[in-house]
Parts: C-alpha cells; structure tokens; sequence
C-alpha cells in the first residue's frame, strides 16, 4: 500500500512515469506475496496512474480487477472506488 501511495504522490507533483514505476512495483509484491485484503485500495489507486501511461482499455480492466479484489475482502468502500 505504501508504494502505490508514494507513487501518487509523485505523480500528483508532475514525475508520471516516476509515480508509475512505483506503482508497479506495489502491484509486483501485491502479487508475489499473495495477499489480497488490500489488494483493492492497491489497484484503484495505481489504475488511477496507469490511465495516463498506459492506453485506456487496459486501465479500465485494472478497475474491473480491483472491483473483483476488493469485493471479495469485502471492502465495498475500496469496490465503490474502482
């Protein structure tokens, strides 16, 4: 959660591409260490970076994964966000 927060907040100060890279890495340890209670807030946050590096079809189907992982924490604030 702490790198996709950091890499927001690079972003949010002009480095898009910065912000990306640690975004990147948030979604490589949410997926190599497996657990998914946060996996939501990760991927609603970093789909928010990756609309403006990536083509648009692919963020939308980070939304749907997030919405996906997020309702089945049961986290319906995080799924709302997605």
């Amino acid at each position: 959660v702490g790198f996709v927060h950091f890499g927001t907040y690079i972003a949010k100060f002009g480095d898009i591409n910065g912000g990306y890279h640690y975004v990147k890495i948030a979604r490589a340890l949410l997926d190599k260490v497996g657990s998914r209670e946060s996996a939501g807030e990760v991927i609603a946050m970093g789909s928010q970076i990756a609309a403006y590096v990536e083509p648009v079809q692919a963020a939308l189907g980070h939304h749907l994964e997030g919405y996906a992982a997020a309702m089945a924490s049961g986290d319906a604030i995080q799924a709302a966000v997605n």
